[in-house]
């Protein structure tokens, strides 16, 4: 028996699907089967994917060059097919400044789809100020028209829908967190150090926004002796030999980790086996991370540079300001707290996510946003097949773009 077709295909478009990647990458297979559940199929467009990754199948990889431009163009004639035999699809770009979601954008002009962009923080003041002259190049050059063209702007949170509000006036924004699922109730699983330590953990990509050398310096200075720091993930910019420096100055390698990376279920092993989680960074747009230490019933310390001014008012966790003083008086609040009351905090984390961010109702609200969208698309450009529908060569040229 064959499945229905689906009442609408979102081509997702992400420049990195890999999971070191982090983000949306880590996102997008719950994201798809959340999305499954509503009627709604998904495709990626990407450079780069695990070949082993769940979506592997329905991910497009997009080439830079050479014969795979006009594979990648016949690929997407069979999407101007199934348009002109009236299939309902949307695009959605995640991110912002890669020129692939710019193209992304552009073949939903040309095949007539509605258009969604999340810009996933990259508009948020700390993230918009790095690299700033770059920013500034592709603002003027794409990235302004194609957020001023877009039927719906996705965004995870108040902070995010503000900034993007200051960017794009008058845009339409809709505001919906990421998911998480939620396991097993467990308690701390973790055999404890040779020292009886408890662990606070971050877990996250080794990059200058996290902070780390602020959580360190923080640590080292405020955490009683009894706790230690794991840091685990990817180093994006090549910064752990000056973290592990940091680490030496404070004289805190007995108390202080830098593990690497984990994935899949051992990330989850490691939330499991920590006592509470600390995400420092600058800027947040989510942190999906705070929301799977909450969803494991462990207390969390973020900034204010995140959207979880809940953690507080909901007496799981610490939301501060992002420097020594902030990040070491909840570490140290963190130390000073008994294991009675870091399991109450747990179970308010845990019934917090419970509410308002399981993987169901976050799949049926975007489920809605790409309803919306189709529909603000069809009643804006009704037979509007573009001319790149009809010219697979322009195509051809516009997908290869992406990478140069």
């Amino acid at each position: 028996m064959t499945s229905p077709p689906p009442e609408i295909t979102v081509l997702h478009v992400v420049p990195d699907l890999r999971r070191s990647a982090g983000g949306i990458a880590a996102n997008a297979p719950a994201l798809a089967e959340a999305l499954a559940a509503q009627g709604i199929a998904s495709r990626f467009l990407t450079r780069a994917f695990d070949p082993d990754a769940e979506i592997a199948a329905r991910c497009l990889r997009a080439p830079t060059q050479g014969p795979n431009v006009a594979q990648l163009a016949r690929a997407m004639a069979g999407m101007r097919a199934q348009v002109r035999a009236g299939a309902r699809m949307v695009v959605h770009s995640h991110g912002l400044w890669d020129p692939l979601n710019h193209a992304g954008l552009r073949l939903a002009i040309d095949l007539g789809l509605g258009r969604i962009v999340s810009p996933h923080g990259m508009l948020l003041p700390w993230a918009r100020a790095h690299k700033r002259r770059k920013k500034d190049l592709a603002w003027h050059l794409y990235q302004r028209r194609d957020l001023g063209r877009a039927e719906l702007l996705h965004v995870t949170s108040q902070a995010e829908a503000e900034a993007v509000a200051n960017h794009c006036r008058g845009a339409r924004i809709a505001q919906v967190p990421l998911g998480i699922a939620l396991p097993p109730e467990s308690a701390p699983t973790r055999t404890r150090s040779p020292n009886g330590r408890k662990r606070l953990l971050f877990l996250g990509r080794l990059h200058r926004v996290k902070n780390l050398d602020t959580l360190i310096r923080a640590f080292a200075a405020c955490a009683p002796r009894d706790w230690e720091l794991r840091i685990i993930g990817p180093d994006e910019d090549g910064l752990t030999p000056a973290l592990v420096a940091r680490v030496a100055e404070r004289g805190a390698a007995e108390r202080i980790t830098l593990a690497g990376p984990v994935w899949g279920a051992a990330k989850q092993a490691e939330i499991a086996a920590a006592d509470a989680l600390i995400l420092p960074s600058h800027t947040e747009n989510f942190g999906t991370v705070v929301a799977e230490a909450l969803a494991a019933a462990r207390p969390v310390i973020t900034t204010t540079g995140s959207p979880w001014a809940e953690l507080a008012k909901a007496g799981c966790g610490w939301w501060v300001a992002p420097d020594l003083v902030g990040l070491g008086g909840a570490i140290a609040a963190l130390g000073a707290t008994t294991a009675p009351e870091r399991a109450a905090m747990g179970a308010r984390g845990r019934a917090l996510v419970a509410r308002a961010y399981l993987w169901p109702q976050v799949g049926a609200q975007m489920a809605a946003l790409y309803r919306q969208a189709a529909a603000l698309r069809a009643e804006a450009a009704r037979s509007g097949q573009g001319a790149a529908a009809q010219n697979p060569e322009r195509l051809a040229r516009l997908i290869g773009r992406a990478g140069e």
